[in-house]
C-alpha cells in the first residue's frame, strides 16, 4: 500500500525540495509522475487512461520547466508542483472527501501562481471565483450522494441528480457554457506562466472530465441529462473554436482551444449518459479516453510552444525558426486540429463515429446526435484554422539550429502523439480490433466502430502512418523541396500597406461572421470586433443591479410587515428542507 502511494509522497516531497533546488524538484516530479503511471495504469481499464494522460503531461511540463522557469522567481516551482500534487490526489481518491481535498490543493496554488505572475489582481480573483463555484457544487453533489447512499465513497447511484450537480461544478472548472460567457478560462490561463498554463489547460480541466466520467459510470442512463450535456458541449465547441481563431493573445487562444476540446468531450459524455446500448457505450467511453489523451498532450505542446516565444501576443513574436521546434509543433498542432497522423486525428474520428452511430437511435436523441456530430465537425474546421495560425505566426523566417531543452521538449511532444497514434490499436479492447488480410491489413491492426455486431466504420492507424510517411518521401525525392509561390496579400478586403500578420489572417472570419462577432470598421480603415460574451455579462450585471434596486426600494424598505413575512417564509422553508433531509 505504501509503494502504491509512493508517487504522491514523492510529489509532496518535491514541493519542499523545489523551494531551494528548483531543478531537483522538477526532476523528482517527473520521476514520481512516471511511477504513478506504472503503479496505476491498467490496459483496457479506460478510467485509468486518465492516469496515463496526466502522467505524460506532468513529465513533459516538468522537463520543460527546468529551462523555462529560470526567468521566474523561486516560488513558481513549488506552486507548480503543488498543483500537480492536488491533481494526483484527485486521481488517487476513492471517495468524495479526498477528491474535494485534492480539488482545493490543485486550485489554491494555481490561484497564487496567477496572482504572482500578474500585477493586476483581476485575473487571479476571476480564477479563484470560478474555482470556488466548482468546489461548492461538487461538495453539494457529495452531500446528496451521501444522503442517497449513506457513504462518502464513490458508490452506485440510482438517479441522475448527483451527476447533474457534479457536472455543473466540473463544467465551471472546464470553462464551458454557460461559464464560458465570462471567458474566465482564457483570461486566467493566459495570465499564468506557460508551464503552468500547460497543466491548467491539459490536466486541471482534465480533472473535471475525469470526475464527470467517474460519476457517469456510477449513474443511471438519462436521455434528458445526456441531451443537455450534448447541447452545452456543442455550443462550447463552436464558440471556443471561433474565438481561438480570432484571438491575438497566444495563451488566450490556447484557453479558447481548451474550451473547444472540453466541449467535444462534454458532448461525447452526454452521448454516453443518454445511450443504453452496451456496445456503443463502451466505444464512446474509449473515444472519450483517446480524445482526452490527444487533447491533453497536444495542448501541452501548444502552451510550451507559446512559452518558448517569450511573449504573449502574435504581434510581438520575433523568434527564430528551428527545425526541431517546427517538427514537434507541426504534429502537436495537427493533433489539436484533428488531423492524421496524430492521436488527435484518431480521437476526432472516434468521437464523430460515436455521434453518427447515435443517429440510428431515432427519436430526439438520434436527431440531437446527428446535428451535434455535424456541428462538432464544423468546430474542428475552425480549430484547424486556429492551429495553422499558431504554426505560422510563432516564429520568423530566420533559421537556426535551435538545439536547446525547450525545443527538444516540443519535439518530444509531437513524437509522442504520432507514436501513440501508430500503436493506438494496442490501447483499444479486442472487441473493436480486426483486420482484412486480403488487402494486407493484418489481423489486430484495424480499429472498428461498431453499433451492435455490425461494423460501422474502419480505420488502420499504423497503415495511415506508414503510407503518409512513404508517399511524403516519394514526393520529396521526385520533386525536391517545395518552391515558395508569392501571392498578393489579402486582408479581408481592406486595403492597407501593413505586412500580412495574424490579425489579417483572421479577418476573413471577422467579416464573414460580422453579425455574430459585431465586426466594425475603425476610422483608421481597420477592422475590430466586439466581444459578445462580455456584452452578455454587462447586460446580466445591469439586469441584476436593476433587480437589486427593486428589492431595496420595494421590499426592504424598513417596513416591519415585510420583515415579518420574510422571516415566516424563511422559517417555513427551513422546516421543509429539514424534514426532507
Amino acid at each position: 500500500m505504501i509503494l502504491y502511494y509512493l508517487p504522491l509522497i514523492l510529489v509532496f516531497l518535491s514541493v519542499l525540495i523545489s523551494i531551494k533546488y528548483r531543478t531537483a524538484g522538477y526532476l523528482l516530479t517527473a520521476i514520481a509522475s512516471a511511477m504513478f503511471f506504472l503503479f496505476t495504469f491498467r490496459i483496457y481499464d479506460y478510467i485509468t487512461y486518465f492516469y496515463l494522460i496526466a502522467a505524460i503531461v506532468w513529465i513533459i511540463a516538468s522537463v520543460f520547466s527546468i529551462s523555462y522557469s529560470k526567468k521566474y522567481g523561486r516560488w513558481l516551482a513549488p506552486l507548480f508542483i503543488l498543483t500537480i500534487a492536488g491533481m494526483m490526489l484527485i486521481l488517487y481518491s476513492p471517495n468524495y472527501l479526498l477528491f474535494i481535498t485534492g480539488w482545493e490543493i490543485m486550485s489554491i496554488p494555481a490561484y497564487v501562481t496567477v496572482a504572482v505572475n500578474k500585477k493586476n489582481d483581476m485575473e487571479a480573483y476571476i480564477f479563484m471565483f470560478f474555482s470556488e463555484i466548482s468546489t461548492v457544487l461538487i461538495i453539494t453533489a457529495a452531500v446528496i450522494s451521501y444522503v442517497y447512499t449513506g457513504t462518502l465513497n464513490f458508490s452506485i447511484l440510482t438517479n441522475d441528480t448527483v451527476l447533474l450537480i457534479f457536472a455543473i461544478g466540473a463544467m465551471s472548472k472546464m470553462g464551458l457554457t454557460p461559464f464560458m460567457i465570462s471567458e474566465w478560462l482564457p483570461i486566467a490561463h493566459g495570465s499564468a506562466p506557460a508551464n503552468t498554463s500547460a497543466i491548467f489547460s491539459a490536466t486541471m480541466t482534465l480533472m473535471g472530465v475525469y470526475g464527470i466520467v467517474k460519476i457517469a459510470l456510477l449513474s443511471v442512463v438519462s436521455i434528458d441529462i445526456g441531451i443537455i450535456f450534448i447541447i452545452i458541449g456543442v455550443i462550447s465547441v463552436l464558440f471556443g473554436a471561433l474565438y481561438a481563431y480570432i484571438s491575438e493573445n497566444m495563451k488566450s487562444l490556447g484557453g479558447f482551444s481548451t474550451i473547444e476540446n472540453n466541449g467535444a468531450l462534454m458532448a461525447t459524455i452526454g452521448l454516453f449518459v443518454a445511450v443504453n446500448n452496451t456496445v456503443l457505450r463502451e466505444f464512446i467511453l474509449i473515444s472519450i479516453a483517446i480524445f482526452a489523451m490527444a487533447h491533453s498532450i497536444a495542448k501541452t505542446g501548444l502552451f510550451i510552444t507559446v512559452g518558448h516565444t517569450g511573449v504573449e501576443y502574435f504581434s510581438a513574436v520575433n523568434g527564430e525558426k528551428s527545425t526541431i521546434n517546427q517538427i514537434g509543433k507541426f504534429f502537436a498542432l495537427s493533433s489539436l486540429s484533428g488531423l492524421f497522423p496524430s492521436l488527435g486525428g484518431l480521437g476526432t474520428w472516434m468521437i464523430l463515429e460515436s455521434f453518427f452511430m447515435g443517429a440510428y437511435l431515432y427519436g430526439p436523441l438520434g436527431i440531437t446526435s446527428i446535428i451535434a456530430g455535424s456541428l462538432i465537425a464544423m468546430g474542428e474546421g475552425f480549430a484547424t484554422a486556429a492551429m495553422l495560425k499558431v504554426f505560422y505566426f510563432t516564429d520568423n523566417h530566420k533559421k537556426t539550429s535551435g538545439k536547446n531543452l525547450e525545443n527538444y521538449t516540443i519535439l518530444a511532444t509531437g513524437i509522442i502523439l504520432v507514436f501513440l497514434f501508430a500503436i493506438s490499436f494496442l490501447l483499444i479492447g479486442n472487441e473493436y480490433i480486426s483486420g482484412i488480410p486480403s488487402v494486407l491489413v493484418f489481423k489486430g491492426l484495424m480499429i472498428e466502430s461498431r453499433f451492435g455486431p455490425a461494423d460501422f466504420g474502419l480505420i488502420t492507424p499504423l497503415y495511415i502512418f506508414i503510407f503518409l510517411l512513404l508517399f511524403s518521401l516519394i514526393v520529396y525525392l521526385v520533386f525536391g523541396k517545395p518552391h515558395v509561390r508569392v501571392a498578393k496579400r489579402w486582408n479581408g478586403g481592406i486595403e492597407h500597406n501593413e505586412y500580412f500578420n495574424s490579425f489579417n489572417y483572421s479577418n476573413n472570419i471577422r467579416l464573414i461572421l460580422k453579425r455574430v462577432l459585431r465586426t466594425s470598421y475603425t476610422s483608421e480603415d481597420g477592422v475590430e470586433t466586439v466581444d459578445i460574451f462580455w456584452l452578455v455579462m454587462i447586460n446580466i450585471a445591469k439586469s441584476y443591479r436593476k433587480f437589486a434596486r427593486l428589492v431595496a426600494y420595494k421590499i426592504m424598505n424598513s417596513s416591519i410587515s415585510y420583515y415579518i413575512i420574510y422571516m415566516i417564509i424563511a422559517f417555513i422553508l427551513v422546516i421543509i428542507i429539514a424534514s426532507f433531509s
